[in-house]
């Protein structure tokens, strides 16, 4: 890509950044590799959480991620951190299910990756980051199969009721550790690499 493409993007050249990033094999296997296993572990009662440890948990990892993003924020001044905090405080939101928060949530989601298109140029060298782009697309990835889980999409495999809430919860925890982690630790390639 030329350098003005970088610079003045178009809506087609944002996309395009992002995707040249993302690896698919890699963010559509792994969490399906992950669910299978933590289906089969589950099964075979060698992993057996239950709901209110599992939404702990995640309550914790988000809590952690949005403090490490914070942290990175003041030690370089970079909006991408606060932008980052704000998803995952949305997440954390999510997370601790008030009433009515299903559509404020998406509303949030929707709203934070808007910011990030317009603001491109704070953005764009943190989009540039392979790791963070596969990362944040196998989180969601797990998040959409959690989300069908929940919904009993998968009820018809012998077992499902067994699996169903700690696969879920568990799976939002992985979804949370994945998102986090990209954020948290995330780079910003142009400023690296000049």
């Amino acid at each position: 890509m030329y350098q003005n493409d970088i610079e003045n993007p178009t809506f087609l050249t944002k996309c395009k950044i992002v995707i040249n990033q993302a690896n698919y094999l890699l963010i559509f296997i792994i969490p399906l590799l992950i669910t299978f296993c933590i289906n089969f572990l589950i099964q075979y009662r060698l992993y057996t959480r239950g709901k209110s440890i599992l939404e702990t948990i995640a309550l914790i990892v988000l809590i952690a991620f949005i403090l490490i993003c914070l942290i990175r924020f003041t030690l370089n001044k970079n909006m991408f951190f606060i932008w980052a905090s704000c998803l995952l405080l949305v997440f954390f939101i999510r997370e601790i299910h008030p009433p009515g928060s299903s559509l404020g949530v998406y509303l949030g989601i929707l709203g934070l990756f808007y910011v990030a298109l317009n603001k491109h140029n704070l953005y764009v060298g943190y989009f540039q980051d392979k790791t963070l782009i596969n990362l944040i697309a196998m989180g969601f990835f797990t998040y959409l199969i959690s989300v069908t889980i929940d919904q009993r999409w998968w009820r018809f495999i012998p077992g499902e009721e067994l699996a169903n809430v700690p696969l879920e919860e568990t799976l939002e925890v992985v979804e949370h550790l994945l998102i986090g982690y990209g954020f948290a630790f995330a780079s910003n390639i142009r400023q690296n690499s000049i």
